[in-house]
């Protein structure tokens, strides 16, 4: 049998832990996905980015990453934060979805996260300042024709 080495005076005795450590917390974009259904509910009101159409709008999340734009992939099989939507129809937004996600953008000439950060703040700010939906689906709707007006070449306002 081995020598058991015991210290002068004993052992002392265990710390009991009785708090978490403290820690700092982290800003919201830094714990995860964001929820905000008052802006998917905005953004289902809006004409499509890519066509115009206001028929069947879905809010798109952009799954794609961009360094520049502080977009982080969010992983296979998680869901970006609700302030990475824009407003697509039903279909273009299966077509988003079904191939390359940048290479969809690039085809439309259209940079959805500089274009979904904008809805997003603006979005934020109006509802902040308690303005009528109508006045904040108008003010969004504006970005989006500018957006797709920039791409396409079409007059803003000249949906589908």
């Amino acid at each position: 049998m081995a020598l058991r080495i015991v210290p002068e005076g004993g052992w002392p005795p265990i710390p009991q832990k009785t708090a978490h450590p403290d820690r700092a917390r982290k800003p919201a974009r830094e714990r995860g996905r964001q929820e905000d259904p008052a802006h998917l509910a905005l953004i289902r009101k809006l004409p499509c980015l890519v066509t115009g159409s206001r028929e069947r709008i879905e809010a798109a999340h952009i799954r794609m990453s961009d360094a520049a734009m502080g977009k982080r992939n969010a992983g296979v099989g998680a869901k970006p934060s609700d302030c990475w939507t824009v407003p697509l129809s039903a279909e273009k937004h299966r077509e988003q979805h079904e191939g390359n996600e940048r290479w969809f953008w690039e085809r439309h000439g259209i940079n959805p996260l500089r274009v979904a950060e904008r809805l997003y703040d603006l979005s934020v700010a109006l509802r902040g300042l308690g303005r009528p939906e109508a006045e904040i689906v108008q003010a969004l709707t504006a970005i989006v024709n500018k957006a797709r007006a920039e791409a396409t070449g079409e007059p803003i306002g000249r949906g589908k």
